[in-house]
């Protein structure tokens, strides 16, 4: 995705395809059009059902436009130092951008790499101009095979049981806290893949909420050939993603997958043309960016909290608990201990 200066698009409009036949007369000029439940709705009243009704590909393709980050006004904040990513945002889109920016090792990590995206993370996480958030590479197909990831750099891996490249205290696997901090992250996070995902790579996808490749791309596991092997997420994650048999072949076979395969087992959620994806990934982006925050965190808490047990349970209650304090029947519980008086709750509806 080029990265250039800030400007400013009417990015939720978009001229439908000849074969929608929506009726686009009843829609506003507005920009925010497109994001009413109505949007593409026939006026007839005895359409047929179709599942362009939800008017997603209304959804403008025009490129997201980033600029570099900088920190709300009210923040006393200093700019990140980043030297194996990019952080970028876009203000109009309520996104930011996460890419891996080490093509010459095919974007492999290092403990630098991974704390590197953590606090970019926790970045896009405590901004509430943010509602989603990419995760990708910097990708010139010119200069270096496409890649969004290889895994973990060999070349710092240690035989004390982690990865060491000097900055860490002792060599440890640190890709795994940022396993869980993308989990316990309330706002979507979005993998955008575009040439190999391959082992720790791969596993930074799955964890990701959604995953869109381009055509490009090749997925797989190369942990056994290796002597390394991810025994959490890494086997979880793909067990329920494409089922206990084809997770069985891609950790014991170590054998690829391209970009349809992917999507058609379940692995991925949608492959695009190389040429087309800068475009689909603002579409995507900008649906879920329409719809509800609090309604998406407490969505993607439950769906993690079928896997993740207690913590998982834990998460799930916290987004309840922050909705709870907006009541009136919470500030009265807090209002009332601060008073000094019995409460007055109000009449239960359950």
């Amino acid at each position: 995705m080029p990265i250039g200066h800030k400007k400013t698009y009417h990015i939720f409009r978009h001229t439908p395809t000849p074969l929608l036949h929506i009726s686009m007369s009843h829609i506003s000029n507005e920009p925010s059009a497109v994001a009413s439940m109505s949007a593409a709705r026939k006026l007839s009243k005895i359409a047929p059902p179709t599942k362009l009704r939800d008017g997603f590909e209304l959804i403008s393709r025009s490129p997201i436009q980033w600029t570099n980050y900088f920190p709300k006004q009210q923040q006393q904040q200093s700019l990140p130092n980043f030297v194996d990513i990019t952080y970028h945002i876009s203000i109009d889109d309520r996104c930011a951008r996460i890419a891996f920016n080490r093509p010459n090792v095919l974007h492999a990590f290092r403990p630098r790499t991974i704390r590197e995206i953590q606090n970019a993370l926790l970045l896009a996480t405590d901004d509430t101009r943010i509602s989603v958030v990419i995760l990708t590479s910097n990708v010139d197909a010119s200069v270096r095979t496409p890649a969004f990831c290889a895994g973990g750099d060999q070349t710092v891996r240690s035989n004390d049981g982690g990865y060491q490249d000097g900055t860490e205290t002792e060599p440890k696997l640190r890709v795994l806290d940022l396993q869980v901090q993308m989990r316990r992250c309330p706002k979507p996070i979005l993998c955008v893949v575009d040439g190999y995902a391959i082992g720790g790579g791969h596993i930074l996808h799955m964890v990701s909420d959604l995953t869109i490749a381009s055509e490009r791309s090749v997925f797989g596991q190369t942990g056994p050939r290796m002597g390394s092997f991810d025994a959490g997420y890494g086997s979880t994650r793909m067990a329920r993603l494409i089922g206990q048999k084809r997770a069985r072949e891609l950790w014991f076979l170590c054998r690829y997958m391209d970009a349809k395969e992917a999507e058609a087992t379940g692995l991925i959620n949608a492959c695009y043309p190389h040429t087309q994806l800068e475009g689909r990934v603002a579409q995507w982006v900008r649906r879920m960016v329409m719809n509800s925050p609090t309604a998406i965190a407490c969505t993607k808490a439950a769906l993690n909290a079928d896997e993740d047990g207690g913590a998982g349970i834990m998460q799930m209650g916290g987004e309840l608990t922050r909705l709870f304090y907006g009541s009136k029947e919470s500030q009265e519980g807090r209002d009332a201990f601060l008073e000094g008086r019995p409460p007055n709750f109000l009449r239960s509806k359950l």
